[in-house]
Protein backbone atom coordinates (compact mmCIF):
# COMPACT_ATOMS: atom_id res chain seq x y z
CA UNK A 1 0.00 0.00 0.00
CA UNK A 2 3.17 2.44 0.69
CA UNK A 3 5.09 1.03 -2.09
CA UNK A 4 5.38 3.90 -4.02
CA UNK A 5 5.86 6.47 -0.98
CA UNK A 6 8.79 3.93 0.77
CA UNK A 7 10.27 4.26 -3.06
CA UNK A 8 10.21 7.93 -3.15
CA UNK A 9 11.52 8.17 0.44
CA UNK A 10 14.28 5.72 -0.42
CA UNK A 11 15.34 7.87 -3.56
CA UNK A 12 15.51 11.16 -2.13
CA UNK A 13 17.61 9.63 0.97
CA UNK A 14 19.98 8.52 -1.77
CA UNK A 15 19.95 11.68 -3.25
CA UNK A 16 20.24 13.32 0.61
CA UNK A 17 23.27 11.24 1.29
CA UNK A 18 24.95 12.17 -1.89
CA UNK A 19 24.51 15.85 -1.26
CA UNK A 20 25.67 15.26 2.61
CA UNK A 21 28.79 13.79 0.68
CA UNK A 22 29.51 16.45 -1.18
CA UNK A 23 29.27 18.83 1.74
CA UNK A 24 31.13 16.43 3.64
CA UNK A 25 34.39 16.13 1.37
CA UNK A 26 34.23 19.93 1.58
CA UNK A 27 34.22 19.85 5.10
CA UNK A 28 37.25 17.30 5.16
CA UNK A 29 39.24 19.53 3.17
CA UNK A 30 38.27 22.52 5.66
CA UNK A 31 39.13 20.42 8.99
CA UNK A 32 42.90 20.16 7.62
CA UNK A 33 43.20 23.37 5.86
CA UNK A 34 41.78 26.09 8.28
CA UNK A 35 43.67 24.92 11.12
CA UNK A 36 46.68 23.98 9.47
CA UNK A 37 46.86 27.61 8.14
CA UNK A 38 46.67 28.97 11.18
CA UNK A 39 49.07 26.81 12.77
CA UNK A 40 51.57 25.71 10.28
CA UNK A 41 51.24 28.70 7.56
CA UNK A 42 51.05 31.55 10.20
CA UNK A 43 52.79 30.02 12.83
CA UNK A 44 49.87 31.34 15.27
CA UNK A 45 49.99 30.53 19.28
CA UNK A 46 47.62 28.16 20.86
CA UNK A 47 45.41 31.07 22.08
CA UNK A 48 45.11 32.58 18.65
CA UNK A 49 44.49 29.19 17.23
CA UNK A 50 42.12 28.58 20.03
CA UNK A 51 40.43 32.47 19.27
CA UNK A 52 39.96 31.33 15.38
CA UNK A 53 38.34 28.12 16.19
CA UNK A 54 36.22 30.39 18.67
CA UNK A 55 35.66 32.83 15.82
CA UNK A 56 34.19 30.06 13.02
CA UNK A 57 32.21 27.64 15.92
CA UNK A 58 30.63 30.90 17.86
CA UNK A 59 28.18 32.13 15.71
CA UNK A 60 26.46 28.83 16.05
CA UNK A 61 26.26 29.79 19.47
CA UNK A 62 24.78 32.68 18.44
CA UNK A 63 22.45 32.23 15.44
CA UNK A 64 21.64 28.59 15.22
CA UNK A 65 18.09 28.62 17.50
CA UNK A 66 17.15 31.49 14.82
CA UNK A 67 18.66 29.20 11.96
CA UNK A 68 15.99 25.71 13.42
CA UNK A 69 12.67 28.50 13.66
CA UNK A 70 13.62 29.85 10.11
CA UNK A 71 13.92 26.47 9.36
CA UNK A 72 10.77 25.44 10.41
CA UNK A 73 9.08 27.87 7.60
CA UNK A 74 11.04 27.42 4.78
CA UNK A 75 11.14 24.99 1.57
CA UNK A 76 13.80 22.87 2.83
CA UNK A 77 15.42 22.17 -0.85
CA UNK A 78 15.54 25.80 -1.98
CA UNK A 79 16.60 26.76 1.37
CA UNK A 80 19.50 25.15 1.67
CA UNK A 81 20.74 25.65 -1.94
CA UNK A 82 20.04 28.98 -1.26
CA UNK A 83 22.84 28.87 1.79
CA UNK A 84 25.28 26.37 0.32
CA UNK A 85 25.22 29.52 -2.77
CA UNK A 86 26.15 32.07 0.00
CA UNK A 87 29.20 29.65 1.33
CA UNK A 88 30.98 30.97 -1.46
CA UNK A 89 31.34 34.32 -0.20
CA UNK A 90 34.17 33.04 2.95
CA UNK A 91 35.83 30.55 0.06
CA UNK A 92 36.31 33.74 -2.43
CA UNK A 93 37.97 35.59 0.53
CA UNK A 94 40.25 32.77 1.67
CA UNK A 95 40.94 32.07 -2.19
CA UNK A 96 41.51 35.70 -3.26
CA UNK A 97 43.98 36.45 0.14
CA UNK A 98 46.20 33.14 -0.52
CA UNK A 99 46.43 33.90 -4.20
CA UNK A 100 47.53 37.41 -3.93
CA UNK A 101 49.37 36.72 -0.31
CA UNK A 102 47.07 38.65 1.63
CA UNK A 103 47.08 35.49 4.52
CA UNK A 104 46.66 36.91 7.79
CA UNK A 105 45.13 36.03 11.36
CA UNK A 106 42.05 38.83 10.87
CA UNK A 107 41.21 37.30 7.72
CA UNK A 108 41.08 33.97 9.11
CA UNK A 109 38.83 35.42 11.91
CA UNK A 110 36.55 36.82 9.25
CA UNK A 111 36.98 33.41 6.89
CA UNK A 112 35.88 31.86 10.04
CA UNK A 113 32.88 34.39 10.84
CA UNK A 114 31.08 34.28 7.76
CA UNK A 115 31.55 30.55 7.14
CA UNK A 116 30.05 29.87 10.83
CA UNK A 117 27.58 31.92 10.30
CA UNK A 118 26.01 30.31 7.66
CA UNK A 119 26.55 26.83 9.26
CA UNK A 120 24.31 28.26 12.05
CA UNK A 121 21.85 27.93 9.21
CA UNK A 122 22.60 24.95 7.16
CA UNK A 123 22.38 22.24 10.37
CA UNK A 124 18.83 22.34 11.75
CA UNK A 125 17.75 22.89 7.97
CA UNK A 126 19.61 19.78 7.03
CA UNK A 127 19.30 17.93 10.12
CA UNK A 128 14.99 18.22 9.65
CA UNK A 129 15.56 17.05 5.70
CA UNK A 130 16.85 13.82 7.23
CA UNK A 131 13.78 13.31 9.22
CA UNK A 132 11.59 14.19 6.07
CA UNK A 133 13.76 12.32 3.61
CA UNK A 134 14.86 8.94 5.90
CA UNK A 135 12.70 5.66 6.36
CA UNK A 136 10.83 5.43 9.81
CA UNK A 137 14.11 3.70 11.08
CA UNK A 138 15.55 6.80 12.66
CA UNK A 139 19.11 5.34 13.99
CA UNK A 140 19.51 3.43 10.80
CA UNK A 141 19.31 6.65 8.67
CA UNK A 142 21.35 8.76 11.40
CA UNK A 143 24.09 5.90 11.32
CA UNK A 144 23.72 5.65 6.92
CA UNK A 145 24.25 9.47 6.66
CA UNK A 146 27.27 9.39 9.54
CA UNK A 147 28.65 6.62 7.38
CA UNK A 148 28.96 8.81 3.93
CA UNK A 149 29.72 11.99 5.97
CA UNK A 150 32.94 10.83 7.92
CA UNK A 151 33.67 8.56 4.80
CA UNK A 152 33.62 11.55 2.40
CA UNK A 153 34.95 13.57 4.97
CA UNK A 154 38.17 11.06 5.04
CA UNK A 155 38.46 11.73 1.57
CA UNK A 156 38.66 15.36 1.99
CA UNK A 157 41.16 14.96 4.59
CA UNK A 158 43.77 12.56 2.58
CA UNK A 159 43.45 15.03 -0.42
CA UNK A 160 44.30 18.30 1.91
CA UNK A 161 47.04 15.92 3.53
CA UNK A 162 48.69 16.32 -0.09
CA UNK A 163 48.24 20.10 0.09
CA UNK A 164 52.20 21.03 -0.72
CA UNK A 165 51.65 19.04 -4.07
CA UNK A 166 47.83 20.18 -5.09
CA UNK A 167 48.52 23.56 -3.83
CA UNK A 168 45.96 25.70 -1.25
CA UNK A 169 44.16 27.72 -4.36
CA UNK A 170 43.00 24.26 -6.45
CA UNK A 171 41.90 22.68 -2.87
CA UNK A 172 40.33 26.14 -1.54
CA UNK A 173 38.27 26.15 -5.45
CA UNK A 174 37.57 22.61 -5.09
CA UNK A 175 36.07 23.38 -1.69
CA UNK A 176 33.86 25.84 -3.52
CA UNK A 177 32.62 23.64 -5.97
CA UNK A 178 31.48 20.80 -3.76
CA UNK A 179 29.21 23.22 -1.54
CA UNK A 180 27.55 24.33 -4.74
CA UNK A 181 27.05 20.70 -5.97
CA UNK A 182 25.95 19.54 -2.48
CA UNK A 183 22.84 22.10 -2.50
CA UNK A 184 22.25 21.35 -5.72
CA UNK A 185 21.78 18.01 -4.48
CA UNK A 186 19.87 18.77 -1.32
CA UNK A 187 17.49 20.56 -3.03
CA UNK A 188 16.76 17.72 -6.06
CA UNK A 189 16.09 15.43 -2.92
CA UNK A 190 13.03 17.47 -1.54
CA UNK A 191 11.22 17.43 -5.25
CA UNK A 192 9.95 13.75 -4.55
CA UNK A 193 8.73 14.84 -0.98
CA UNK A 194 5.52 16.98 -0.86
CA UNK A 195 6.74 20.63 1.00
CA UNK A 196 4.89 22.06 3.52
CA UNK A 197 5.41 25.33 4.43
CA UNK A 198 3.45 26.27 7.63
CA UNK A 199 2.16 29.76 8.57
CA UNK A 200 3.73 31.80 11.70
CA UNK A 201 1.01 32.79 13.95
CA UNK A 202 3.53 33.65 16.51
CA UNK A 203 6.70 35.85 16.46
CA UNK A 204 10.54 34.58 16.27
CA UNK A 205 11.70 35.06 19.10
CA UNK A 206 8.59 33.35 20.88
CA UNK A 207 9.25 30.28 18.08
CA UNK A 208 13.34 29.74 19.40
CA UNK A 209 12.02 30.30 22.80
CA UNK A 210 9.52 27.58 22.11
CA UNK A 211 12.34 24.90 21.41
CA UNK A 212 14.36 25.51 24.28
CA UNK A 213 11.11 25.45 26.75
CA UNK A 214 10.29 22.02 25.10
CA UNK A 215 13.60 20.56 26.00
CA UNK A 216 13.66 22.00 29.61
CA UNK A 217 10.06 20.58 30.17
CA UNK A 218 11.60 17.21 29.00
CA UNK A 219 13.66 16.07 31.91
CA UNK A 220 15.50 13.51 28.98
CA UNK A 221 15.66 15.63 26.43
CA UNK A 222 17.49 18.13 29.25
CA UNK A 223 19.74 15.91 30.14
CA UNK A 224 20.85 14.67 26.72
CA UNK A 225 21.56 18.23 25.59
CA UNK A 226 23.63 18.30 28.65
CA UNK A 227 26.17 15.91 27.77
CA UNK A 228 26.33 17.41 24.24
CA UNK A 229 27.31 20.13 25.71
CA UNK A 230 29.59 18.17 27.76
CA UNK A 231 31.10 16.71 24.50
CA UNK A 232 31.40 19.42 22.44
CA UNK A 233 32.73 21.48 25.57
CA UNK A 234 35.46 18.67 26.24
CA UNK A 235 36.00 16.87 23.26
CA UNK A 236 35.03 19.36 20.27
CA UNK A 237 36.76 21.97 21.29
CA UNK A 238 40.07 20.37 22.72
CA UNK A 239 40.16 18.57 19.38
CA UNK A 240 40.00 21.61 17.47
CA UNK A 241 42.66 23.51 19.06
CA UNK A 242 44.82 20.59 20.76
CA UNK A 243 45.75 17.99 17.70
CA UNK A 244 47.48 20.62 15.21
CA UNK A 245 49.33 22.16 18.24
CA UNK A 246 50.34 18.57 19.36
CA UNK A 247 51.29 17.73 15.47
CA UNK A 248 54.02 20.65 15.55
CA UNK A 249 55.14 20.72 18.93
CA UNK A 250 54.89 17.23 20.23
CA UNK A 251 55.68 15.27 17.07
CA UNK A 252 57.51 18.01 15.11
CA UNK A 253 55.57 17.27 12.12
CA UNK A 254 53.89 18.99 9.03
CA UNK A 255 50.70 18.63 7.78
CA UNK A 256 50.56 15.37 6.04
CA UNK A 257 50.95 14.14 9.53
CA UNK A 258 48.18 16.48 11.20
CA UNK A 259 45.86 14.95 8.21
CA UNK A 260 46.61 11.76 9.18
CA UNK A 261 45.48 12.11 12.75
CA UNK A 262 41.88 13.73 11.49
CA UNK A 263 41.67 11.00 8.99
CA UNK A 264 42.50 8.09 12.23
CA UNK A 265 39.97 9.90 13.70
CA UNK A 266 37.13 10.04 10.86
CA UNK A 267 37.97 6.12 10.02
CA UNK A 268 37.14 5.41 13.41
CA UNK A 269 33.89 6.97 13.40
CA UNK A 270 33.25 5.48 10.05
CA UNK A 271 33.92 1.93 11.65
CA UNK A 272 31.58 2.57 14.61
CA UNK A 273 28.65 3.81 12.36
CA UNK A 274 29.86 0.25 10.01
CA UNK A 275 29.05 -2.15 13.17
CA UNK A 276 26.04 -0.23 13.84
CA UNK A 277 24.39 -0.75 10.50
CA UNK A 278 25.50 -3.87 10.25
CA UNK A 279 25.15 -5.97 13.01
CA UNK A 280 23.62 -3.60 15.87
CA UNK A 281 20.52 -2.26 14.25
CA UNK A 282 19.12 -0.31 17.04
CA UNK A 283 20.17 -0.46 20.37
CA UNK A 284 17.41 -0.56 23.27
CA UNK A 285 18.99 1.52 25.78
CA UNK A 286 20.65 4.53 23.77
CA UNK A 287 21.35 6.99 26.59
CA UNK A 288 23.11 4.23 28.53
CA UNK A 289 25.63 3.48 25.97
CA UNK A 290 26.02 7.18 25.29
CA UNK A 291 27.26 7.56 29.19
CA UNK A 292 29.60 4.35 28.74
CA UNK A 293 30.94 5.45 25.55
CA UNK A 294 32.09 9.08 27.75
CA UNK A 295 33.85 6.92 30.18
CA UNK A 296 35.77 5.59 27.08
CA UNK A 297 36.68 8.88 25.16
CA UNK A 298 38.09 10.28 28.84
CA UNK A 299 39.81 7.34 28.89
CA UNK A 300 41.67 7.52 25.54
CA UNK A 301 42.58 11.21 25.90
CA UNK A 302 44.87 10.00 29.32
CA UNK A 303 46.05 7.61 26.99
CA UNK A 304 47.16 9.81 24.56
CA UNK A 305 48.19 12.84 27.53
CA UNK A 306 51.33 10.28 28.20
CA UNK A 307 52.89 10.98 24.20
CA UNK A 308 52.81 7.30 22.99
CA UNK A 309 54.77 6.60 20.02
CA UNK A 310 53.02 7.51 16.73
CA UNK A 311 52.02 4.69 15.78
CA UNK A 312 49.79 4.12 19.01
CA UNK A 313 48.33 7.62 18.42
CA UNK A 314 46.80 7.09 15.39
CA UNK A 315 45.34 4.04 16.94
CA UNK A 316 44.06 5.87 19.79
CA UNK A 317 42.97 8.58 18.16
CA UNK A 318 40.91 5.75 15.78
CA UNK A 319 39.55 4.50 19.17
CA UNK A 320 38.15 7.98 20.22
CA UNK A 321 36.45 8.66 17.04
CA UNK A 322 34.95 5.40 17.43
CA UNK A 323 34.08 6.14 20.59
CA UNK A 324 33.04 9.60 19.71
CA UNK A 325 30.75 8.30 16.11
CA UNK A 326 28.60 6.40 19.00
CA UNK A 327 28.15 9.15 20.67
CA UNK A 328 27.14 11.28 17.83
CA UNK A 329 25.06 8.62 16.23
CA UNK A 330 23.06 8.03 19.56
CA UNK A 331 22.76 11.79 20.12
CA UNK A 332 21.43 12.75 17.49
CA UNK A 333 18.72 9.81 16.57
CA UNK A 334 18.05 10.31 20.32
CA UNK A 335 16.74 13.93 19.54
CA UNK A 336 14.80 12.82 16.39
CA UNK A 337 13.19 10.31 17.92
CA UNK A 338 12.41 11.79 21.29
CA UNK A 339 10.93 15.80 19.56
CA UNK A 340 7.54 15.89 18.38
CA UNK A 341 8.09 16.11 14.69
CA UNK A 342 6.03 19.80 14.29
CA UNK A 343 8.95 21.48 16.95
CA UNK A 344 11.80 19.11 15.25
CA UNK A 345 13.76 21.64 13.36
CA UNK A 346 14.20 23.40 17.10
CA UNK A 347 15.05 21.18 18.99
CA UNK A 348 17.19 20.14 16.82
CA UNK A 349 18.72 23.42 16.71
CA UNK A 350 18.92 22.84 20.11
CA UNK A 351 21.10 19.71 19.82
CA UNK A 352 23.13 21.62 17.74
CA UNK A 353 23.45 24.90 20.00
CA UNK A 354 24.65 22.48 22.99
CA UNK A 355 27.35 20.45 20.87
CA UNK A 356 28.46 23.49 18.84
CA UNK A 357 27.92 26.20 21.19
CA UNK A 358 30.03 24.45 24.20
CA UNK A 359 32.54 23.91 21.26
CA UNK A 360 34.02 27.66 20.98
CA UNK A 361 34.20 28.03 24.87
CA UNK A 362 35.87 24.65 25.07
CA UNK A 363 37.97 25.94 22.22
CA UNK A 364 39.19 29.38 24.08
CA UNK A 365 39.93 27.32 27.18
CA UNK A 366 41.68 24.62 25.57
CA UNK A 367 43.90 27.14 24.24
CA UNK A 368 44.63 28.75 27.13
CA UNK A 369 45.02 25.71 29.29
CA UNK A 370 47.26 24.25 26.48
CA UNK A 371 49.34 28.07 26.85
CA UNK A 372 50.04 27.26 31.01
CA UNK A 373 50.38 23.65 31.34
CA UNK A 374 51.43 22.05 27.64
CA UNK A 375 49.28 20.34 25.12
CA UNK A 376 49.96 16.66 26.67
CA UNK A 377 49.12 18.14 30.55
CA UNK A 378 45.98 20.12 28.99
CA UNK A 379 44.82 16.90 27.04
CA UNK A 380 45.03 14.55 30.17
CA UNK A 381 43.50 17.10 32.32
CA UNK A 382 40.31 17.68 29.97
CA UNK A 383 40.17 13.28 29.88
CA UNK A 384 39.87 13.24 33.59
CA UNK A 385 37.52 15.58 33.61
CA UNK A 386 35.46 14.04 30.86
CA UNK A 387 35.53 10.77 32.87
CA UNK A 388 34.17 12.67 36.06
CA UNK A 389 31.44 14.63 33.97
CA UNK A 390 30.51 10.57 32.84
CA UNK A 391 30.47 9.06 35.69
CA UNK A 392 28.06 12.05 37.67
CA UNK A 393 26.03 11.52 34.55
CA UNK A 394 25.61 8.02 35.43
CA UNK A 395 24.74 8.51 39.41
CA UNK A 396 22.54 11.51 38.70
CA UNK A 397 20.66 11.38 35.35
CA UNK A 398 17.58 9.34 33.68
CA UNK A 399 19.86 8.65 30.86
CA UNK A 400 21.28 5.51 32.53
CA UNK A 401 17.89 3.69 33.18
CA UNK A 402 16.40 1.83 31.32
CA UNK A 403 13.87 3.48 28.72
CA UNK A 404 10.67 1.25 29.74
CA UNK A 405 11.31 1.73 33.62
CA UNK A 406 11.63 5.56 32.53
CA UNK A 407 8.53 5.88 30.40
CA UNK A 408 6.83 3.79 32.82
CA UNK A 409 7.41 6.48 35.65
Amino acid sequence: MNLGQSSHSAGSFRIYLEGVGASSLAQGLQVVLFPWLLVGVLGESPERVGYAQMALLLPQLLFILLGGVVSDNRPLGQYLFRLYMLYSIPCLILLISVWQEWLSFGLMLLFGICFGCITAFVQPARETLLSKVADSQLQQAVARASFVQFSAQSVGVILAGYLDDIGLILLIFLQMILLLSSGWLLRRCLSAVPVEVKKRNRSTWSEMLSGLQLVRQDARLLQLMMVVAATGFLGFGLYLVAMPILTREVYHQGAAFFAWIQFSFMFGVIISNVLIIRFVGRFAQPGRMLLISMLVRGGLLMAIAMHPPSWLLFLLVLLWGAASGLAMMLGRSMTHEESPQAYRARVVSVYQLALFGAAPIGAWISGHTIASIGVLSAIGLLGGVTIAVGIIAIIFSNLWRPVNQESGG
